[in-house]
Order: C-alpha cells, then sequence, then structure tokens
C-alpha cells in the first residue's frame, strides 16, 4: 500500500469540505425524507462526483475510506451512528473496488467506488437502526424491496454524476490531471 502524500490529505479533506457545503443546500429536502436511511438518495450525486475526485486524483488504496472517515468525524456531531456508517462503507468500497479490480488504476474502478460509497449507506442505515430502535424499523427491513430498490437507484446517481464529472474533465482536458 503507497503512502499518501500530503498534497494528496489536503486534495482529499477540500474535496469533503466542498461535499458539505454543497449538501448543506439540500438540509431542509434531508428533513422531509420519511425515513433517514434515504438521505443518501440526495447526497449520492454529491459523494459520487467528490469520490470520483479523490480516487481520480490519488489513484490509492484507502482513499474512500479516508473520505468515509472525515465524513463519519463531522456526522457524528449529529448521529454516532453516522461515525460507523461512513467508515464502513468507505472500508467495504475500497475492499469491493481494491481487491478484485485492482486498486483505482482503471477509470472504471473510480466510477464504481463513486457509485458503491452512497450505496452502501442505506443498508447499513436500515439495519443499523432496525437493531438499535426495533419496532416499525425492523419491520422494514423484513421486506427487501424497502433497502433494495433505493440501494440501486442510490448507486446508479452516483456512477452517472461520476460519469458526467469524467465527461467535463475530459472536455476541459483537466482528466490527465486526476
Amino acid at each position: 500500500m503507497k503512502m499518501f502524500k500530503l498534497k494528496e490529505l489536503i486534495f482529499v479533506a477540500l474535496t469533503v469540505a466542498l461535499m458539505f457545503a454543497i449538501a448543506y443546500f439540500l438540509v431542509p429536502l434531508m428533513g422531509m425524507l420519511p425515513l433517514p436511511a434515504y438521505r443518501a438518495l440526495l447526497v449520492a450525486p454529491i459523494y459520487g462526483g467528490g469520490v470520483y475526485l479523490a480516487v481520480g486524483r490519488t489513484r490509492k488504496f484507502g482513499t474512500v475510506t479516508l473520505i468515509g472517515t472525515i465524513i463519519g468525524v463531522i456526522l457524528s456531531v449529529f448521529s454516532i451512528l453516522m461515525l460507523f456508517v461512513s467508515i464502513i462503507s468507505g472500508l467495504l468500497t475500497d475492499l469491493a473496488c481494491g481487491l478484485p479490480f485492482r486498486g483505482y488504476e482503471k477509470h472504471r474502478n473510480c466510477l464504481v467506488a463513486a457509485g458503491l460509497f452512497p450505496a452502501i449507506q442505506i443498508p447499513l442505515v436500515f439495519y443499523s437502526m432496525a437493531y438499535t430502535l426495533g419496532g416499525s424499523m425492523a419491520e422494514l427491513i423484513s421486506k427487501p424491496i424497502v433497502i433494495i430498490i433505493p440501494t440501486l437507484l442510490t448507486f446508479v446517481l452516483g456512477y452517472l454524476t461520476a460519469r458526467g464529472v469524467s465527461s467535463t474533465l475530459r472536455k476541459r482536458k483537466l482528466q490527465e490531471q486526476l
């Protein structure tokens, strides 16, 4: 595993800061969602674009875990559960894209990571809330369609956003730098 350089760590931190600045405008919409687990649907394009930028720049295993850790630390102010959800989703994304696909050297792996990071958060939030709160949340996880459709939709939103960012960077001839 290659070590991160200081400029890569700064780029990842700035990317997460940008993601939070953009997502801040979605806070009123997030309050209207019936289930907290569906918040990942709204931030999927933001997370997808941010993860793609960071992974495309560093091309290193552990980048998404680093992003998840930073996001989790910030969101732990609201709920300690989000710390664990963000870190675990970052770690699982790195493992899913890093081990079978041999890291982020291929462009496709960066795109998959961008869709996978927000998508993993939906089942994690559902199951953790079902086991901590029980009741109606426990009943919801007995219906897989409630989890599968939003998870797939979140993956597609993150993936397509990353493709859009990639396309824009290529048209402006900035892709080589990432």
